[in-house]
């Protein structure tokens, strides 16, 4: 029996499979299936890592399907939506913050109000700087000096759009319908709208090492704006913005690029979800975030400009609130017990996830009432093979007693007519025994039986004979 503590860990999680059906029938509840709907936009660096959350969570049972839907405020719509769309999305930071303050329109300030308590944070993953582009010929030095001029906002629903628009209205300056001057629309990777003079200034919030980025910074004819004189006070102002240092010569030496220090700007990318999702999913995609960092290298091999080892993920998190399940994750680096052990052995042994969510949001209770049951499984799954045993043997006696009790007639002289009854009998007797089914182990005593049972039909055989004798 070397598969017996398997064969006890299925029967143990088949009776707590049925606790959860019955808790979740008496409570009216549903229990996790174990999907989470992930919005991963329309960004490569947003779906690598959803990719590699998808692979660490698999063998926990959990299927994430991902959603390449729309950045931004559409996004949040989505998730706090009933039904949900989504159960968990990328964000930019200062999304929500935009929604904030008397910057904010009461619109904005509205739905940040009522509907900012449906979300949860598992974590601050990446640096998403603001790129703000500006021709080279342009003289202004800060985001005051862009009244009055055409400036490419970023699509309408984007997040970058709407922090833009944070920014700029802190500057004196409207976003918005009434302002035709703020384009909604993205800066092409050659910096076409800039060169062309359909814009003096584009917002870009995407990672250093983004494809489109990294075109615009060899793009001669275009600088960055340098936040230099008041970087502090926006960090200080908005508190899900950074401040982040590109120095001179870290895109190129030759040629220099940029060609002095510049100071900017960066927000930095959440995993937003939904409060109403269940613990032990919300567990799960902490432990998943926690345990895949965002490489520090792009796709040649070079390092990504402000990446720094271990600072991210972290939830230190202005924005929004962290679960206590998140916390945990990250404070211990380890999934709960009760998920760690158990939630791989649901999933090998075929069991639905909320058996799992049922464990770890039951655990207490859960064990107690395992353990007993434990003790009364163990005895009995011991008693098994003797049980078994016991059994084959029954079916060998009932059939040695329908054969003894044949030899027994046999004994008494008899007419044809017996002896034809008696040889029907031991060909049934033959016929059933050959029909049963048995282990490799009894098969001694199955041809033990047989040869008994030839051994009454060649004695039967030499009974006419007998009765011939007497009558003689």
């Amino acid at each position: 029996m070397s598969n017996l503590p398997k064969v006890v860990t299925i029967i143990a999680l088949g009776v707590v499979g049925a606790m959860s059906a019955g808790y979740y029938a008496l409570t009216g509840t549903k229990g996790s299936d174990g999907t989470i709907v992930l919005a991963t936009g329309g960004q490569s660096h947003y779906q690598e890592l959803g990719a590699a959350y998808e692979k660490t969570l698999e063998p926990y049972g959990v299927d994430v399907q991902m959603r390449p839907a729309v950045e931004g405020f559409k996004t949040l719509k989505g998730l706090v939506a009933e039904p949900p769309e989504f159960d968990a999305a990328f964000i930019k930071g200062g999304l929500v913050g935009s929604m904030q303050g008397r910057l904010a329109r009461s619109k904005a300030q509205d739905w940040q109000s009522k509907e900012l308590g449906k979300l949860r944070s598992v974590g601050r993953l990446f640096y998403e700087p603001i790129w703000v582009f500006v021709r080279s010929d342009f003289s202004g030095q800060s985001l005051r000096d862009l009244k009055a001029r055409p400036v490419l906002t970023g699509t309408s629903e984007s997040g970058t759009r709407r922090i833009a628009s944070q920014l700029l209205r802190a500057n004196a300056i409207e976003v918005g319908k009434d302002n035709p001057l703020m384009i909604a629309e993205d800066l092409a990777p050659d910096g076409g709208q800039l060169l062309a003079g359909k814009a003096d200034a584009a917002f870009i919030i995407q990672p250093a090492d983004a494809e489109l980025v990294q075109k615009l910074l060899h793009v001669q004819g275009i600088r960055l704006l340098n936040f230099a004189l008041e970087a502090d006070a926006y960090a200080n102002r908005f508190p899900a913005l950074t401040k982040v240092m590109l120095n001179r010569g870290a895109v190129e030496f030759e040629p220099l690029a940029p060609p002095d220090d510049i100071t900017l700007l960066a927000t930095s990318t959440t995993l937003v979800v939904r409060s109403s999702l269940d613990p032990s999913l919300i567990n799960l995609l902490s432990f998943a975030v926690l345990n895949n960092p965002r490489s520090g290298f792009d796709k040649q091999g070079d390092p990504v400009l402000f990446h720094r080892p271990g600072t991210f993920p972290h939830i230190s998190d202005p924005e929004y609130r962290v679960p206590e399940e998140t916390r945990l994750v990250y404070k211990t680096g380890e999934l709960p017990v009760a998920l760690r052990s158990i939630a791989p052995a649901v999933k090998e042994a075929g069991f639905p996830f909320s058996v799992t969510a049922f464990v770890a949001d039951h655990g207490a209770q859960t064990v107690l009432l395992l353990i007993p049951s434990l003790v009364i499984l163990i005895p009995i799954m011991r008693s098994l093979p003797g049980l078994y045993s016991w059994f084959v043997r029954r079916r060998l006696l009932y059939w040695y007693r329908q054969l003894k009790a044949l030899e027994k007639e046999l004994d008494a002289p008899a007419s044809a007519g017996e002896l034809a009854r008696y040889q029907a009998e031991v060909e049934r007797i033959d016929s059933g025994v050959r029909r049963i089914r048995y282990p490799l182990n009894f098969s001694d005593q199955f041809y033990h039986l047989r040869v008994h049972i030839d051994l009454v039909r060649q004695r039967l055989f030499q009974k006419p004979q007998v009765v011939r004798m007497a009558a003689e």
